[in-house]
């Protein structure tokens, strides 16, 4: 007498809470993007209005088309700082039709503060 196998299955879960938007900091959009730059920060204005910048990058580099910048770092650092360090470092390792997310941080330091009397 021979018993009929009963099937068997296994699931893994894993549970994360997100964060609206995923981006806290900066968003590197390469060109091919299938959203696009317009379609990405549209997206943008409803989940976070008013917090992100979109900055065009220029025709020279091959790669990326555009960079949406958190307004906090933008206070704390001149954009062509960011956007130097962005090309330096980040531009290099996008490929094209990809959205890069970017964890920046800002630390400002000021030493020798001397007060009056």
């Amino acid at each position: 007498m021979s018993e009929k196998a009963k099937p068997q299955y296994l699931v893994s879960l894993s549970l994360e809470p997100i964060k609206l938007p995923p981006v806290s900091d900066i968003l590197v959009l390469a060109k091919r993007h299938p959203q696009g730059k317009i379609g990405v920060m549209e997206s943008f204005k409803f989940i976070a209005p008013d917090e992100f910048e979109m900055i065009d990058i220029d025709e020279g580099d091959e790669t990326v088309e555009a960079v949406l910048i958190n307004k906090k770092i933008l206070k704390r650092l001149p954009q062509n700082e960011i956007l130097a360090t962005l090309k330096k470092y980040v531009f290099p390792h996008v490929s094209k039709g990809e959205a890069v997310k970017v964890d920046f941080s800002v630390k400002l330091i000021w030493e020798g503060i001397v007060g009056d009397k």
